[in-house]
C-alpha cells in the first residue's frame, strides 16, 4: 500500500489538532548515578543518624504526591537489613484510613527496589512492605516501566511513621522490563521480535513517587493491596523463578495483551515514527486523543515538521 507524502499527513494531521503548542512533557527518568558509583558512594558514606528516632522526619499531607529522588546527595542510614539512602515521612493525624501508592521508575537499566517501614509512636518498627511486594507495572498511559504497590495504612500509635529505603538482598537483583520494539510489535499486531528483554539493574539510587489518599474503610493497621502484574506471562524478575507452566502460558497470554488499550502513547509513536510508520503514529495520536491525552496530535504535528526536510 503506497504512503501518503509527509506533507500531505502533516496538513491532514494540522487540520484536527489542538490550537496552540503542544511539547512532550518530561519525565524525570535520568538515573542520578550508575550503579556501581552509587553502590561505592553507600558504602563510603557516613551514617546520618544513630537510631530511627533521629532520622529527618518531613510531614506528609493526605493527598499529597510526593517525587522522591533517592541519590547521593539523600541521607543514609543503616536498618537493620543494610545501609540505603532513604526518605522518612510522618503520618498525618487523621485516624482514617489511608492509600498509599509507591512507584520506582526503570531508566537507563536500572531501578531503586523499595521497601517501605512502618514505624509507631516511639519508632519502633511493626511492619514492612519487602522489595519482593512489588510488582513490574508496563508502559501506560505517559507513565513508564516501574515497580509498583499499594498498601492501606490507618495511622494512629502503631503506625506514626513511614520510611522508604532499599536493601541489600533488593540490589542484587534484577528486573526485566519488555523492549520498545515488542511493544511495537503487540500495537501492530505482528509477530515479537526475536532477542531477549532489557534488563534494569537494582541500585541504590533512583526516583520514587510516593501517593496518598483517603480511604473510607480500612483493613487494620497495614494492609497490602499487590496490583496486577502487567504483561506477567512475558516479563520476569531474577527474584520470581520462572516456571515451564508459565513459559508455556506466556505464548497464549501475548494476543491478549496486545489488545489492551492503556499503554504509553508517545513512546509507541516514537516507535512508529522510528519504522516509517506515520499512518500508525496518526492513528495512535487520534486514539490518545479520544482516550482523554490532550494535545498529542499536536505534539505528533511537531515531531513531524522538525522532522521534514
Amino acid at each position: 500500500m503506497p504512503q501518503r507524502p509527509l506533507a500531505a499527513l502533516l496538513s491532514g494531521l494540522a487540520l484536527t489538532s489542538l490550537a496552540g503548542c503542544a511539547s512532550l512533557v518530561p519525565h524525570d527518568d535520568t538515573a542520578v548515578a550508575s550503579a556501581q558509583q552509587s553502590q561505592q558512594a553507600l558504602a563510603q558514606a557516613t551514617d546520618c543518624c544513630d537510631t530511627l528516632a533521629a532520622l529527618p522526619y518531613q510531614p506528609l499531607a493526605v493527598g499529597e504526591s510526593q517525587s522522591l529522588t533517592l541519590d547521593t546527595q539523600a541521607p543514609i542510614h543503616r536498618f537493620e537489613d543494610g545501609a540505603s539512602y532513604f526518605q522518612a515521612f510522618e503520618l498525618p493525624s487523621t485516624r482514617e484510613p489511608l492509600t498509599f501508592k509507591l512507584t520506582s521508575t526503570i531508566a537507563n537499566d536500572q531501578v531503586f527496589a523499595p521497601t517501605v517501614l512502618i514505624l509507631d509512636e516511639d519508632f519502633q518498627p511493626t511492619q514492612r512492605v519487602a522489595s519482593d511486594k512489588f510488582d513490574y507495572l508496563s508502559p501506560n498511559g505517559f507513565a513508564g516501566a516501574r515497580l509498583g504497590a499499594t498498601f492501606d495504612i490507618t495511622p494512629g500509635p502503631d503506625a506514626a511513621y513511614l520510611v522508604v529505603y532499599s536493601n541489600e538482598t533488593a540490589r542484587q537483583g534484577t528486573t526485566q522490563y519488555e523492549s520498545a520494539e515488542k511493544v511495537y510489535a503487540r500495537v501492530r499486531g505482528l509477530a515479537l521480535p526475536p532477542g531477549p528483554d532489557p534488563i534494569a539493574e537494582h541500585t541504590a539510587t533512583g526516583n520514587v513517587t510516593l501517593e496518598s489518599e483517603s480511604r473510607e474503610t480500612g483493613g487494620g493497621l497495614l494492609t497490602p493491596i499487590l496490583g496486577t502484574r502487567s504483561h506477567a506471562d512475558s516479563v520476569t524478575e531474577t527474584r520470581t523463578a520462572t516456571t515451564s507452566d508459565e513459559q508455556a502460558s506466556s505464548s497464549s497470554g501475548d494476543s491478549d495483551n496486545a489488545s489492551t488499550p492503556d499503554f504509553d502513547y508517545r513512546r509507541m509513536i516514537n516507535a512508529a515514527l522510528k519504522a516509517d510508520d506515520i499512518e500508525l503514529a496518526m492513528q495512535l495520536a487520534e486514539r490518545a486523543e479520544r482516550e482523554g491525552h490532550s494535545g498529542t496530535r499536536a505534539w505528533l504535528a511537531e515531531r513531524l515538521r522538525s522532522a521534514s526536510p
